[in-house]
């Protein structure tokens, strides 16, 4: 989320003390949670992608499409769903990485862990060590960076390309005033870790949205159909508020090629709605974090999908949901079935979440902050 100052208090802070005034009645009793103690034994109830958005809600596309499919969670997604505890691995070194909002494991370079910082400041790449270690920042060396939300990966072994090299993807997609005209994905090859340098040949992928303006905190890749999936985080907008503050809606789901784009933007097509809201209603959660106290809880704020892409992760602001992806339907339309929670640590501000191994990582916000495991 890119910060905003409303009477000099950056959005972090603002939420922080509107907070603290009900952390006293709202926080768990003593033993009611532990913010490290995560993990559930069965998958909650299912929540059903709804095409009805919320009383005010800014109503889909008349072409989006939910589909009309119900899967199981999966035993993959069921053990992840499963596990007790999330582990510190390590704290982040760098003290310039205080807004990361995206994580993706490289799968060239072992232990190597790719992150970036949020908005348009210090756009570029940050490597780090499972540890936290700082093992060097890359800057993209582009202009008209706008806001940079999310990251991925694009393992060219699978798409036919070859090479020892894979691609990674920065999204360029927040907006939190809704009036962008476009936005944009960065495609690059995958530096290598021990030669820091800046980025130059960067690849512009400009889309637009087919109705109007999103604002967007997800880019998930969808390899076997060669597309990426953006899922938007829709709030309504409150008088008098900053626009993340707003109440939360069900969030859109849009995919775009990944290739065969010319000198102007590519039309996103709608595939689907998720009801954000309805997965937020049944989350368990420990110690809520500030956000969550506020009723944002739920909103969409990173993803990734496994390396064999039979798995996604949707991350939000309390919470980590997964969802098998079976190779013959597309990440949309495995979107649209019952996922499983995922109970990672609280984070203040947590924005990112990558698959490692076959465990999950997660990041929040902040400076030097902990780099936590999700694992049995």
């Amino acid at each position: 989320m890119r910060s905003v100052t409303v009477t000099r208090w950056s959005l972090p802070r603002l939420v922080g003390a509107v907070a603290a005034i009900c952390l006293a009645s709202c926080s768990p009793s003593p033993g009611g949670g532990d913010e490290s103690t995560v993990g559930s034994t069965s998958p909650p109830a299912v929540a059903r992608p709804s095409t009805t958005p919320a009383p005010g809600a800014p109503a889909p596309t008349a072409t989006t499409v939910v589909p009309e499919t119900t899967l199981a969670p999966g035993p993959r997604a069921i053990e992840l769903c499963s596990h007790e505890s999330s582990v510190v691995l390590g704290q982040v070194e760098n003290p310039a990485l205080d807004e990361a909002s995206g994580l993706v494991t490289s799968r060239r370079h072992t232990g190597v862990i790719w992150s970036h910082n949020d908005g348009a400041e210090m756009p570029g790449l940050f490597a780090i060590a499972a540890d936290g270690r700082d093992l060097g920042f890359h800057p993209l060396d582009i202009e008209g960076v706008d806001d940079v939300e999310d990251i991925a990966l694009v393992d060219e072994s699978t798409t036919g390309d070859g090479g020892d090299v894979d691609d990674i993807l920065l999204a360029d997609i927040g907006d939190n005033g809704a009036d962008r005209q476009s936005i944009r994905v960065y495609r690059f090859a995958e530096p290598d870790p021990a030669v820091v340098g800046p980025i130059s040949d960067v690849e512009v992928l400009e889309y637009v949205y087919p109705d109007r303006a999103h604002n967007a905190e997800t880019l998930l890749v969808d390899q076997v159909n060669d597309r990426v999936v953006i899922v938007t985080k829709e709030q309504l907008l409150i008088d008098g508020l900053p626009a993340e503050l707003g109440r939360p809606a069900p969030s859109l789901v849009f995919e775009g090629p990944l290739a065969g784009h010319g000198s102007g933007p590519v039309e996103l097509t709608p595939a689907g709605v998720l009801d954000t809201e309805a997965l937020q209603a049944r989350a368990v959660v420990g110690a809520p974090n500030p956000i969550t106290l506020l009723g944002l809880g739920g909103l969409p704020t990173g993803g990734d999908v496994s390396p064999d892409g039979a798995l996604i992760a949707l991350r939000t602001y309390e919470t980590v949901w997964l969802w098998p992806r079976p190779t013959e339907r597309t990440v949309a339309e495995a979107l649209a079935s019952d996922p499983c929670q995922a109970r990672v640590a609280r984070e203040d501000q947590g924005e990112a979440v990558a698959f490692f191994g076959g465990n999950l990582i997660t990041l929040s916000e902040g400076v030097n902050q902990p780099l936590f495991e999700l694992r049995p």
